[in-house]
């Protein structure tokens, strides 16, 4: 997923933590996973273990119930942009025998990090591979040496555009049948290894 969609899906997030009055959120690569709130969960969907649950991402994090739950067609090809853009993106995830999707945001209001997760399905896993390689195109950043996550991996860290530079980590990799873009901002010194961590949990669970 290109960098105008990861920005589209951490709107809702970043206003919520924006009200924090934090100017320069702090993050412990180190920090256990959150406890979660009691009836917060996920919408709930047959993809829900593709994404990270309540209680595997860093503490004080909560889901953005507004911003999560399964995805169609439509709105995937969406985050690539609209019109003529939106209908290529769709041809192209239809060509690669696209299957559904699931989406996961959380933010923690007190520090401004947010993640969003964009779990797809494909019919096989050659479309797989092949929606991975598109997404890789022309991608941007400054690439993080990492052990591959799943069958194929790129991590790299961007400054997203804005009033105040903010550095976001985007983890994209592939295992069988999904492709993940997970994407994680903290301020303006985020840490690459925690979006590699929750990478890596979501691959060892993932059997197809």
């Amino acid at each position: 997923m290109k960098l105008r969609g990861l920005v589209v899906l951490l709107a809702t997030p970043v206003l919520l933590a924006g009200c924090s009055g934090s100017t320069t959120p702090v993050v412990d690569p180190q920090a256990a996973a959150s406890a979660p709130v009691p009836g917060v969960t996920l919408p709930p969907d047959a993809r829900v273990d593709l994404v990270p649950r309540p209680d595997e991402v860093p503490a004080g994090m909560v889901p953005v119930l507004s911003g999560s739950g399964p995805r169609d067609l439509k709105t995937v090809a969406g985050y690539s942009g609209t019109g003529a853009t939106q209908t290529a993106a769709a041809a192209r995830l239809t060509a690669h025998g696209f299957n559904g999707a699931y989406v996961a945001q959380y933010a923690n209001p007190s520090t401004g990090q947010v993640l969003s997760v964009v779990a797809s399905s494909f019919k096989d896993s050659a479309g797989a591979a092949a929606d991975f390689a598109d997404d890789l195109r022309g991608a941007a950043g400054t690439k993080v040496s990492t052990p591959t996550i799943g069958e194929q991996s790129s991590v790299t860290t961007q400054t997203v555009p804005g009033s105040s530079a903010k550095e976001l980590v985007l983890v994209r990799f592939r295992k069988g049948l999904t492709t993940w873009s997970l994407a994680y901002q903290a301020g303006s010194t985020t840490e690459p290894q925690v979006a590699i961590a929750l990478a890596d949990v979501l691959v060892k669970r993932t059997t197809a």
